[in-house]
């Protein structure tokens, strides 16, 4: 009984897991709304990819309108994101500034 208990919840922590790649799916977003006048001491012409889901976390890169990321996570007004054309852009980013087709 105790062998027939153990294989049904491999089988069921299986199935579980499964479902939840059965249901990933591709989401793709695009940086819009930003001034067209570039300016890194004001903050302008550009969209700040941070370390964290905060305005105070470390700026690790920019993008700029038109830009396209591949959205993985979103954390309140902020979406955990990787530029399609640079892969060393990968961080989070205001969830204003970016049009996508993501449910979360």
């Amino acid at each position: 009984m105790r062998k027939m208990f153990i294989l049904f919840s491999a089988v069921a922590i299986l199935a579980v897991f499964n479902s939840d790649v059965a249901f990933a799916q591709y989401c793709e977003g695009t940086v819009h709304g930003l001034s067209g006048r570039y300016n890194p001491a004001s903050g302008s012409g550009f969209l700040a990819v941070r370390a964290g889901p905060k305005a105070s976390a470390s700026q690790v890169g920019e993008l700029f309108n038109g830009d396209t990321v591949e959205v993985f996570d979103r954390r309140g007004n902020w979406y955990k994101v990787a530029s399609t054309a640079d892969a060393r852009i990968d961080g989070w980013v205001s969830a204003r500034y970016l049009h996508n087709d993501c449910r979360y």
